[in-house]
């Protein structure tokens, strides 16, 4: 946890102010990023009886995929068949006043309805938060306090940032996770 929330105020400190702001105040410090990549995978072998499918991606890389019980409608599966998945990424961090250190996490898992074409998602949601507990605008330096009291410093590239934040504001990162998978005929 404290990587990635060191991570995340470097980040906050080294974005430019415009970057930031994103349907919050300009004088409150926000950042986002995302990212998608899709690939599609092609069925190159099916052992039915162990439930283990062979990919090849477009690279010619191979996969071996055990698919558990879990794995609703198995049996529709084919040699030919395309499994496309798509991972996305998001985060956002912004400073709130007041609040406390803690963290959340939530998980949502979808699979293919029974008779349905298979394929399945998962979404994570993480929210982490650490208070600010010391600002030195003389060294430049802004000091974080975790949820189990861990404490760490942390140097903003942009000083006028120190400006915008204040002792006991907490600084809120979210980081989402999605990971969706299809399996569709290959197109003739």
């Amino acid at each position: 946890m404290k990587a990635l929330l060191l991570a995340v105020a470097v980040l906050i400190a080294a974005s430019p102010m415009s970057a930031r702001a994103q349907g919050k105040s300009a004088t409150t410090p926000i950042i986002s990023a995302s990212s998608k990549s899709t690939e599609t995978l092609k069925i190159i072998a099916i052992n039915k009886s162990k439930r283990i499918v062979t990919l090849t991606s477009a690279a010619g890389d191979t996969l071996d995929v055990k698919c558990g019980s879990e794995v609703r409608n198995f049996n529709q599966l084919a040699v030919g068949d395309e499994v496309v998945t798509t991972y996305t990424e998001s985060y956002s961090i912004h400073v709130e006043a007041g609040g406390e250190a803690e963290e959340t996490n939530e998980t949502v898992v979808a699979r293919a309805k029974v008779g349905a074409k298979p394929g399945a998602s998962t979404y994570e949601t993480r929210v982490v938060k650490a208070k600010i507990d010391a600002i030195d605008k003389a060294k430049g330096t802004v000091t974080l306090a975790t949820m189990t009291g861990e404490k760490f410093t942390v140097v903003p590239r942009n000083k006028a940032n120190l400006d915008k934040v204040q002792v006991g504001n907490t600084v809120v990162v979210t980081e989402r996770v999605g990971n969706a998978i299809s399996v569709n005929k290959p197109k003739k």
